[in-house]
């Protein structure tokens, strides 16, 4: 997962961020920055943000790694001794077709209105030596690089640093970033066409001049489409050398096409829609962008399924994925198959049924469990794998968790209403080498099971519950997880070992982060003291948005 790693030694960590991905998260109850997301990896918990990208731009972002780097470059950055380069695409032709200079630079203070930012003369000679002591100057050097028939390509050098400068220059002046509709620009499905190409410094330990160039994802003739852009996003993170080849390629809103969901299942595209496509008015635009994906992808095959409202209550035909398109000629691709994440494999069916066998928005809790670490500095469980420990998945579904599980030491206790979904979870285990005999599956009720393992005694060191937003069962009613789900945790609370774990989780839309949160922990403090807590939500290929807001939660409490 560093594709996008252009340099690392024990100072500096240099990456190309890829457009659609913050900086750094902006609260906790969204999707990781690319910052966020590397401080997760070894070696780099010290990570320190020594200048930002705005999320719709592209290009070279560098971390420092120890205090020297932080030190040197915080003072290289105050003193304008780092050089940056950025382009940008512009479809002003008409701003540009009277002017003889290819060069010039725009010079002004930059206010911030509200929410918003704006720029506006300076009311005072620009010398040098007076215009350093403005407040919000910001100054930015503009050089025309390429003039094409449709577009204009820009160099543009920030001499200040101000938030959003280079787009409200570009703005101020009459030719908007294409793509930047916040300051007018035109719209554009590629999104903001800003790239940071080039910066250069001093090596913060050797005084070695160091620069870096990366190449824009556009040019004047070839503007990257939204398709490109969600694919190239998640190739910076993912590729089949990190053994993981399943992850969401394409998310709704976030990714510029509302109800629109695209997963990358090994050499297999699935696309799922809101509606049937056969009845959507947008039906030749989805299969477009569709077929797009999987040109840039390079995947085999696309399936498509609707996403349904109540999937129990249609037919197995028509709640299972269908094949629409197929570049093998020589054979039809089967409906069953396995994936890969993080080194495991899992089995898939497009045959079964709404559900196909996994939730990839779980893949960062099964790296957890899989690595017996929530975070640099938070162990899972002790860091013993020789100890004998307890898992129970409630819920299991098909055993995803509990083969993470197995992998990492853990005796799994497999608990679900569904003999089928267990099955599928010993196929699993199979696939990785382990043998299901030596682990435990139960068929039953979640509810019901609860209290015969109370009465039995047994205590697990880490429980996962990962329940279903809505269910009704004969034994215990109805469960709707927005109403239920505090109560269900205190319960099973009860057979977590001290110094033991849970998993708490939910895909609840309705369920506010900080509620969720909030109340888990005032609940399980009434009957158990929470040592430690972390939460997490979905990882960075299921991207939030204004539109597309972050619907996965995730509680993991080490209880007393």
């Amino acid at each position: 997962m560093e594709n996008c790693v252009l340099f690392e030694d024990q100072h500096l960590l240099i990456v190309n961020k890829p457009a659609g991905i913050n900086t750094h998260r902006p609260d906790p109850y969204t999707t990781d920055g690319i910052y966020d997301w590397f401080r997760k990896t070894p070696g780099r918990a010290d990570l320190s943000t020594l200048h930002r990208l705005d999320k719709e731009t592209s290009g070279i972002l560098v971390f420092g790694k120890t205090t020297l780097a932080n030190q040197s470059l915080t003072d290289q950055f105050a003193k304008r001794k780092v050089k940056k380069t950025y382009l940008l695409l512009t479809d002003r032709l008409e701003t540009f077709a009277r002017s003889e200079k290819d060069s010039f630079i725009v010079r002004g203070q930059i206010i911030r209105d509200g929410n918003s930012y704006h720029a506006r003369e300076l009311n005072i000679p620009s010398s040098p030596s007076k215009t350093r002591r403005i407040p919000d100057l910001a100054e930015t050097h503009f050089k025309i690089v390429e003039k094409g028939r449709h577009c204009i390509l820009l160099e543009a050098h920030p001499l200040t640093g101000r938030t959003h400068q280079i787009r409200i220059h570009a703005a101020w002046k009459g030719f908007p970033i294409l793509g930047d509709e916040l300051y007018g620009g035109t719209p554009f499905g590629g999104g903001l066409c800003l790239h940071a190409f080039q910066i250069e410094f001093t090596h913060p330990a050797t005084g070695e001049p160091l620069c870096f160039k990366v190449p824009a994802p556009f040019s004047t003739e070839n503007a990257w489409g939204i398709a490109k852009r969600a694919v190239q996003t998640r190739n910076a993170f993912y590729s089949p050398d990190d053994q993981t080849n399943a992850y969401r390629l394409f998310h709704g809103s976030s990714d510029g096409f509302p109800g629109v969901y695209m997963d990358k299942l090994a050499d297999r595209l699935l696309l799922s829609t809101a509606g049937s496509l056969s009845n959507s008015k947008q039906s030749s635009q989805i299969l477009h962008l569709a077929k797009a994906v999987l040109a840039e992808s390079k995947a085999t095959s696309l399936w498509q399924k609707t996403l349904l409202k109540q999937p129990g209550k249609n037919s197995l035909q028509e709640s299972s994925a269908q094949l629409i398109l197929s570049n093998q000629k020589t054979q039809e691709q089967s409906a069953d198959f396995a994936i890969l994440e993080n080194g495991i494999k899992y089995k898939l069916s497009f045959s079964e049924g709404y559900s196909f066998g996994i939730f990839l928005d779980q893949r960062e809790n099964r790296r957890r469990i899989l690595n017996r670490s929530l975070s640099p500095d938070f162990p899972l469980c002790g860091s013993n794998l020789n100890e004998p420990l307890e898992l129970l998945n409630a819920f299991a579904y098909t055993c995803a968790f509990s083969v993470c599980g197995a992998k990492a030491g853990f005796h799994t206790t497999s608990l679900d209403l569904s003999r089928k979904y267990l099955e599928w979870g010993k196929e699993n285990m199979n696939l990785n080498g382990i043998n299901p005999s030596e682990h435990d599956f139960i068929y039953g009720d979640v509810f019901t099971w609860r209290k015969r393992l109370k009465n039995k005694g047994r205590l697990f060191d880490l429980i996962i519950l990962d329940p279903p937003t809505f269910s009704r069962s004969k034994e215990s009613g109805t469960f709707k997880a927005e109403r239920d789900l505090p109560r269900l945790s205190r319960e099973w609370s009860e057979l977590v070992k001290p110094n033991g774990f849970m998993l708490i989780s939910t895909n609840c839309a309705t369920l506010p982060p900080r509620t969720f949160e909030k109340t888990l922990l005032q609940t399980l403090n009434s009957s158990r003291r929470v040592l430690r807590s972390f939460f997490a939500t979905q990882p960075i290929d299921f991207p939030a948005s204004s539109e597309e807001k972050a619907y996965l939660k995730t509680l993991w409490v080490q209880l007393s």
